[in-house]
């Protein structure tokens, strides 16, 4: 296409350059949703459209297993030339170690020439799809604000050791209704303690609990219907709505391309509160308008096991929440569009859309112990 000509010509002499060297040969490297298998002449690439991009590399072992992915977020800028180096021992991309870094990239600038038959070009056939999944990251303030304060990223973050003074325990005196009641209203209390190793996790706003701790039977019920307060509460922690549809954009960049269990576990939670309030869509219509048009381009995306319209996927379950909720404050259009577009890329079926029964009123009997 003319098009696709204009922009790479854009590139050949716009475009970023990423120099990376000592990876070992078969290795898996990536940059965004382009993959390629390093060989023995590949020392980089060439024409990365300038702004957000994703570069991750996978260890590939004798036998043909690779290991997790382990990669870094940076906001490319026009030209710039980023050199990283291969670290045997961990097995990843690091910052080249180098005397003087500004030197040795004016060197790399002045033989691009020479350099140009090892380094192989981004792939523009995917930059499309990167465009529509990161169209609000614009700038590098907030990528930094995001990503990692040590820079890697990696698909399971490297937890602390728990004391065992800190390990969950019931109490002895506690009767089994008490401890059933506890388990419905604070089940992540049952489980260790564990935090990341310091630097190592991505840094995204804490998201409210859909029912917060210690809620009374009455506040469970009341929270469940609708949890338009952890939404507000969501809404307080961002300067506007645009940097939360950012920080979303950036969560699900992470784990598409990089695998991040924990930048998943931050996009669904902000999914699941999201879905599941009436009020808040009616509140919030900016934001709503805004954030069904970026799922539409998100769940397309989503691993097998996400993208299964069934009742056991709470992905799919939660979307089904956002329409209805969509549908009862006027945004019906909205909601039809992005039906539309699911039918059409994940074959999700919406017919007779109805109230979740896990939002409806919660009966919770309580005996005379409690």
């Amino acid at each position: 296409m003319e098009m696709d000509q204009s922009l790479a010509k854009n590139l050949l002499n716009n475009g970023a350059v990423l120099i990376i060297t000592g990876v070992p040969v078969r290795t898996l490297f990536g940059v965004d949703l382009c993959t390629y298998t390093i060989a023995d002449n590949f020392r980089g690439v060439k024409m990365i459209p300038p702004g957000f991009h994703y570069v991750w590399c996978a260890a590939t072992g004798p036998y043909g297993d690779s290991a997790p992915r382990v990669g870094f977020a940076h906001y490319f800028k026009a030209r710039e030339i980023l050199v990283k180096e291969w670290d045997t021992t961990t097995e990843e991309l690091k910052e080249r170690q180098s005397p003087e870094p500004e030197l040795e990239k004016q060197r790399i600038r002045e033989h691009l020439k020479e350099l140009d038959r090892f380094l192989a070009p981004y792939d523009l056939r995917s930059l499309k799809d990167w465009v529509k999944l990161t169209s609000h990251v614009v700038g590098e303030e907030v990528l930094n604000k995001c990503k990692p304060s040590l820079g890697t990223i990696r698909t399971n973050v490297e937890l602390e050791s728990c004391p065992d003074s800190e390990r969950p325990r019931g109490s002895l005196n506690e009767t089994y209704s008490v401890m059933k009641l506890k388990f419905v209203s604070d089940e992540n209390d049952l489980l260790p303690k564990l935090k990341p190793v310091e630097g190592t996790a991505p840094r995204f706003n804490s998201v409210p609990d859909r029912v917060p701790k210690n809620s009374s039977p009455a506040e469970i019920s009341l929270h469940s219907v609708d949890c338009i307060e952890a939404c507000d509460e969501l809404l307080k922690s961002y300067t506007n709505s645009l940097e939360l549809i950012q920080e979303i954009q950036i969560s699900f960049a992470f784990f598409v391309v990089g695998f991040s269990t924990e930048s998943l576990l931050y996009w669904r939670k902000i999914l699941n509160l999201l879905s599941h309030s009436e009020e808040a869509a009616g509140k919030y219509l900016s934001l709503y308008e805004e954030y069904y048009k970026i799922l539409a381009f998100q769940l397309p995306h989503l691993p097998e096991e996400l993208s299964m319209p069934t009742d056991g996927n709470t992905v799919y379950k939660d979307v089904r929440s956002l329409l209805y909720n969509l549908k009862r404050v006027g945004l019906e259009s909205s909601g039809n569009l992005l039906i539309k577009s699911l039918e059409k890329s994940l074959n999700w079926k919406f017919d007779n859309l109805r109230e979740d029964p896990e939002d409806m009123p919660i009966v919770v009997e309580l005996n005379e112990a409690i």
